[in-house]
C-alpha cells in the first residue's frame, strides 16, 4: 500500500494549524515574551553545542556527545544514549543542526527548565549514504539552559514528554533500533521484531531480485525497510491509507526533503507487525507489493489508484502458483453481484479496501494473461502521462487506447476473472 503526497500535506496543514492555537504566533529571534526575561543562551551558543553535538556522532565520541547534554537529567540522558547508538548504526553521509530564526511557542515548554531556558526550532538534516538523493529535513526543538557555567541542551521534546509537533521523528528518535544491512537493503528493526530480521532479509532479498527481473527498466533494488512492532512508531506515521495504520500490513511512502514541497529524498516501506505472523507466502507477496511501489518511485505518480495498487498486487502475486494464490472472500461475494466500473481513487482505502484491491488485482492479471504484461507496461506509461497524470475521469479514453476496453468493460472481466479462478 502506498501513502500519498495529498495526505501527507493535509496532515502537515492540520499540524500547523494546531501550532497557531498554542500560543501567538512563533516570534522571531528568542522573544523575550516567551523565553523569560532573562536570555542567558545565544542562537550562537546553540548551534556552537549542535555543531559539537553532530561532530561527536560522526566521530563516535560518546563523551563529547554526553558533554551537550545536561548529565543531571537520568532520563535525558539514556534517550540520548539511545539516540547516539542508533545513528551510530546507520550509514550517515551527513547531518546537519540549524537553529532557526523563530521559537517555539510558551505553550510548549515545562516550568521545571526554569525561566532562563531558550527553546528554538531546529531543522535537523539527515541523509543515508546510498538511499536518500539529498538529506532529509525536518524542524525539531530543543531546551537550552545554562548549567555550571555551560551551555547544555536540556530536553530534546517538549514540556509534555512529546516530539516537537509536525517534527515527523524517525524510528531512530524514538525507540532503540537494531540494524541489518544485506547489500541491496538497509533494514531497521526493534526489539521486538528483531528476532525475525533473518526472515525478512530472506524475504526482502527473493523479492528484489524477482521484481527487478520482472520490471522493463533498470532497478537498483536499493530500499530502506522499517520493521517495528513498538506503537511509539507505528502511531508516528501520517497520512496513512484508510486512516488506520492497524488495517494495514504494510505502506510505501516518501521521504520528502522539506514537508509540504515535492522534492522526494528517498522511499521507505514498512512493514508491519500482521505481515509477519502471517506466514513466509503471504510474507513474500506483501513484501514483492511494496517492493514494485519502491521500483516504479513516480514512474505511477498521477495513475488512478486502482491501477497503482492492482499493478503492485500483480507483481505480489506473480511468482506464486496459480492454484496457491488466495483472493478475499468478500470478492467472490460482489463480484457475483456485479461490478459497473473499476474502484474510484476517492475512497479507495475506505469500508470496501478489500474488494478494490482484488478487483483491481484481477484487473491487472486479466490484461496480463489476455495482452501480455508488456501491456501493463504501457498502459502504466500512458496513465503516467510524462508526469501529467491521468484522473479516474480521462482514464477511459487511455484504456481504449491502449486495451480496447473501457473502465467498465475492464471491472467486468476482471470480475469474470474472479469467478472463473476462484468461484
Amino acid at each position: 500500500m502506498r501513502s500519498t503526497r495529498r495526505a501527507t500535506s493535509a496532515v502537515l496543514l492540520v499540524v500547523l494549524t494546531a501550532l497557531g492555537a498554542i500560543a501567538s504566533a512563533c516570534s522571531s529571534g528568542h522573544d523575550a515574551g516567551l523565553l523569560g526575561a532573562h536570555q542567558p543562551v545565544s542562537a550562537p551558543d546553540e548551534q556552537a553545542l549542535l555543531d559539537r553535538r553532530a561532530a561527536a556522532i560522526g566521530e563516535g565520541n560518546l563523551d563529547a556527545f554526553l558533554a551537550t547534554v545536561d548529565t543531571s537529567d537520568a532520563r535525558l540522558v539514556a534517550r540520548q544514549r539511545r539516540y547516539f547508538a542508533n545513528l551510530r548504526q546507520l550509514p550517515i553521509q551527513s547531518l546537519r543542526y540549524t537553529v532557526l530564526k523563530s521559537d517555539w511557542p510558551a505553550g510548549l515548554r515545562s516550568p521545571q527548565w526554569g525561566s532562563d531556558v531558550a527553546v528554538p526550532q531546529v531543522r535537523v538534516a539527515t541523509q543515508l549514504s546510498g538511499f536518500d538523493t539529498v538529506p532529509v529535513q525536518r524542524v525539531t526543538g530543543f531546551a537550552f539552559a545554562r548549567r555550571a557555567g555551560r551551555t547544555v541542551i536540556v530536553s530534546e521534546l517538549t514540556g509534555a514528554g512529546k516530539q516537537f509537533p509536525g517534527s515527523n521523528p524517525a524510528p531512530w528518535d524514538l525507540v532503540r533500533i537494531h540494524v541489518r544491512s544485506d547489500q541491496d537493503t538497509l533494514q531497521l528493526y526493534d526489539d521486538g521484531t528483531w528476532k525475525q530480521s533473518a526472515t525478512v532479509a530472506g524475504a526482502l532479498a527473493s523479492g528484489i531480485a524477482d521484481v527487478r527481473s520482472a520490471v522493463p527498466f533498470p532497478w537498483d533494488g536499493r530500499a530502506v525497510v522499517y520493521v517495528f512492532s513498538r506503537p511509539a512508531v507505528l502511531n508516528s506515521f501520517e497520512g496513512v491509507p484508510g486512516g488506520n495504520i492497524k488495517h494495514l500490513g504494510a505502506m510505501t511512502f516518501p521521504m520528502y526533503a522539506v514537508l509540504g514541497q515535492p522534492a522526494v529524498a528517498g522511499i521507505r516501506f514498512t512493514l508491519l507487525p500482521s505481515s509477519l505472523r502471517a506466514g513466509p507466502t503471504f510474507l513474500g507477496r506483501i513484501v514483492r507489493h511494496e517492493l514494485t511501489h519502491v521500483a516504479l518511485g513516480d514512474r505511477d505518480d498521477g495513475v488512478p489508484t486502482w491501477f497503482a495498487e492492482g499493478i503492485a498486487e500483480y507483481m505480489g502475486a506473480r511468482e506464486i502458483p496459480q492454484d496457491q494464490r488466495r483472493i478475499a472472500s468478500v470478492a467472490l461475494v460482489k463480484a457475483r453481484q456485479g461490478v459497473d466500473g473499476l474502484p474510484a481513487s476517492r475512497g479507495f482505502n475506505g469500508a470496501d479496501q478489500a474488494w478494490h484491491y482484488a478487483l483491481s488485482w484481477m484487473a491487472c492479471d486479466f490484461i496480463a494473461a489476455t495482452r501480455g504484461e508488456p501491456a501493463l507496461w504501457r498502459l502504466m506509461d500512458a496513465l503516467h502521462a510524462g508526469g501529467a497524470g491521468t484522473t479516474d475521469e480521462q482514464q477511459d479514453a487511455v484504456l481504449e487506447t491502449v486495451l480496447g476496453l473501457d473502465g467498465q468493460e475492464l471491472a467486468q472481466h476482471a470480475a469474470q476473472r474472479i469467478l472463473r479462478i476462484y468461484g
